[in-house]
């Protein structure tokens, strides 16, 4: 078995230039780190043309061979926003759509972008816009009259970048053009009693959930929300209609945990402790949001690390075991765990390297198929047997990447190459 597999070979790449295909031979920069089984196979490396920082992409969800690359092209005090869009075929690498919003505008978050059902239109949920602002700055000039000291403020016009709240638009591919901005407020399923000088409740965007869904958050104004339920709009005029919590109620002690990669499947979660604040056990239910019901409910004393990727009937999540406590510093060891909600068997994978790593989940978790899960750790790649339970391949080196909807398709970026390589599911025997 090889451990390590560095990959030198003559690749076709299609560069995209003014919506024309060039050919020409390159080397393969995507690292292969490990392969018990070609689960991903390479298919073929795209160029972009584009200088800016790719900030997200998105498979079409009626295209396997469309993608939507959102592209960074001035990235302003660290904040990743943009407005420009770009759709591209991936059969033939050619440019299909170039759109470039006017810049003087609104500008939207990378991370909050996600495309409708029909593959037609772009859901732009964050929205920023430049607004003049008096800015002054405290203590500018000094002056000292009979040993009093006196400060002045400096004070001037600046354009600032802010948020506008509770607001969206919708980007049509077709005809390039913006909707009005719709709102994604609640406040009018919220009661007064929560919201008020100690609590503040609110909906805001996420990443995971259907586009006619918020979150929920609630909590202690001087302490961060949590997120306790969803928040559902209509899917025409996006008026708010319920708030669904795991015990229907607003002010609940569940909490949701994770959201499954299709939305449709939420973990709630409620932890009990003694009289000494001591952890003892979690409550946890998975709702199905498509059919409204609760379709399990179990507890552990098992507490979960990071994130846990949650499908109809298995959870997977890493733990802890084993504390130890040198100096100041706690370790532990890691495992990864799947539970089958159905039948309560429990499987466990512990060869999590030295520091765990390999089994932490810490974004990009997808299922590929029935047998093979992956998840990204910062730039390192792994594909995951579920069945076997082990790592049976991994790659190292890319930026980013995105699984088509059908579970057909892998594209990783290489920001160094700005390259997209692109590779075919296969069930890996």
């Amino acid at each position: 078995m090889k451990t390590y597999i560095k990959v030198f070979l003559p690749l076709l790449i299609v560069f995209i230039f003014n919506g024309c295909g060039a050919i020409k031979l390159s080397k393969y920069d995507l690292k292969e780190t490990y392969s018990e089984k070609q689960v991903l196979v390479y298919d073929k490396t795209i160029s972009l043309s584009t200088k800016g920082y790719i900030g997200n992409m998105q498979f079409s969800p009626t295209n396997k061979d469309e993608l939507t690359i959102i592209s960074i092209d001035k990235i302003e005090y660290g904040s990743y926003r943009t407005d420009h869009f770009i759709v591209i075929d991936l059969k033939n690498g050619k440019l299909k759509k170039d759109i470039k919003l006017d810049k003087t505008k609104d500008t939207y978050d990378v991370e909050f972008i996600k495309y409708s059902d029909d593959g037609k239109k772009l859901y732009l949920m964050r929205i920023y816009e430049k607004v003049l602002k008096n800015i002054c700055q405290k203590n500018i000039t000094v002056y000292k009259i009979a040993e009093k000291t006196i400060f002045e403020k400096e004070c001037e016009d600046r354009l600032i970048t802010e948020l506008i709240k509770d607001k969206f638009t919708i980007l049509d591919l077709e005809t390039e053009q913006l909707s009005p901005y719709y709102s994604y407020n609640c406040d009018e399923l919220i009661p007064k009693e929560l919201n008020n000088n100690e609590i503040e409740s609110y909906c805001d965007v996420s990443l995971n959930s259907p586009i006619n869904t918020t979150y929920f958050y609630s909590g202690n104004k001087k302490q961060n929300k949590t997120k306790k339920g969803i928040a559902i709009y209509d899917k025409n005029s996006f008026k708010p209609k319920k708030i669904i919590t795991l015990d229907d109620k607003l002010d609940t002690e569940f909490r949701i945990e994770v959201v499954s990669e299709d939305g449709q499947y939420i973990l709630f979660k409620k932890d009990f402790r003694d009289n000494n604040e001591k952890f003892k056990n979690s409550q946890y239910s998975v709702y199905d949001l498509k059919n409204n019901r609760v379709i399990h409910n179990f507890d552990t004393t098992l507490w979960m690390i990071g994130r846990a990727f949650i499908d109809k009937d298995n959870l997977i999540f890493t733990y802890s075991t084993d504390f130890t406590e040198i100096g100041n510093t706690l370790y532990s060891k890691k495992h990864l765990s799947i539970l089958n909600l159905v039948t309560n068997e429990k499987k466990i994978f512990s060869d999590c390297g030295e520091s765990g790593g390999k089994c932490y989940l810490t974004e990009g978790i997808y299922n590929l198929n029935d047998r093979y899960i992956m998840w990204r750790d910062y730039s390192k790649y792994h594909i995951f047997d579920k069945k076997d339970m082990k790592i049976v391949q991994e790659f190292n080196g890319a930026k980013k990447f995105t699984v088509s909807r059908d579970f057909k398709k892998v594209v990783f970026y290489m920001n160094n190459t700005n390259e997209l390589h692109l590779f075919d599911i296969v069930q890996g025997e």
